[in-house]
């Protein structure tokens, strides 16, 4: 059973695998996973190229300063660079996260801007530092999650965005998963947090965020070996994805897309 909440360097020290392995490896260098990754990173694009039109109506020539909080090995800093020279968008990239093993990898990066080891309750940036904060596949690994993203707004200027992704594992199928199919996983999983839809934008909503857009993206298979097999090729994906637009609900991600009010 993975013990929830650690102290990182703790679990880096027991070979804990959520603290451990190889995000690119495990990951971007797979098929499934990379697809998954490369699609997440278009819903972004899409979220900061509307930025950067509300951006240039303001007339505004300051560089546009985003955050990764929870970026890991750095998989979603290496797309917000790519996205950036896409847009031709001069950003300042910063990425924070609490395992130092990670942020090890990541700060190999050099068009990053800063990266900071700090839990994401108590941010070592100052107020309205940031125009745009990606939080993606991290706040359901924390109990403190309304107090996250009230530290994220925090750091949020007026008027930025804020593109948070969770999985949906608060959908039918999920917990069809996760109680019959797979009932292992609970005993398994270091995530915390089962967030439905209704329940994530009520949670942004009261921590000051104003919705913009959701995206649905893929489709919750309840079967984590099934999904993976399936997901392997490019037929695999595009009949998950076709399950996912005719049973929206059932998605297997949530990304809401919000500006801080």
């Amino acid at each position: 059973m993975v013990i929830k909440n650690q102290n990182p360097s703790e679990q880096i020290s027991a070979n804990n695998p959520w603290y451990i392995d190889e995000q690119f490896a495990s990951q971007y260098n797979r098929p499934g996973p990379r697809a998954v990754i490369e699609n997440r990173w278009s819903i972004f694009q899409k979220g900061l190229e509307e930025f950067s039109l509300i951006k240039n109506r303001k007339h505004s020539t300051s560089p546009t300063r985003i955050l990764d909080a929870g970026c890991g090995d750095g998989i979603n800093l290496f797309g917000l660079n790519k996205i950036s020279q896409t847009l031709s968008l001069e950003a300042q990239i910063y990425g924070v996260d609490y395992n130092p093993l990670r942020l090890e990898r990541a700060s190999k990066f050099s068009f990053v801007e800063e990266i900071t080891q700090s839990p994401l309750d108590d941010l070592p940036y100052a107020d309205a530092w940031f125009d745009v904060i990606i939080c993606n596949q991290v706040l359901e690994h924390i109990p403190q999650d309304q107090k996250v993203l009230e530290e994220l707004k925090r750091v949020t200027r007026p008027g930025g965005m804020f593109i948070l992704g969770v999985p949906n594992e608060g959908c039918f199928l999920a917990w069809l998963r996760n109680h019959i199919i797979q009932r292992s996983i609970l005993k398994n999983t270091d995530h915390v947090n089962f967030y439905t839809e209704r329940k994530l934008l009520n949670l942004l909503t009261e921590s000051g965020f104003s919705t913009l857009n959701i995206k649905r993206p893929g489709f919750f298979l309840p079967h984590s070996i099934l999904h993976f097999v399936i997901s392997y090729t490019n037929i695999g994906r595009w009949f998950l994805n076709t399950l996912g637009n005719i049973w929206k609900s059932q998605s297997a991600e949530l990304i809401i897309i919000s500006i801080k009010k």
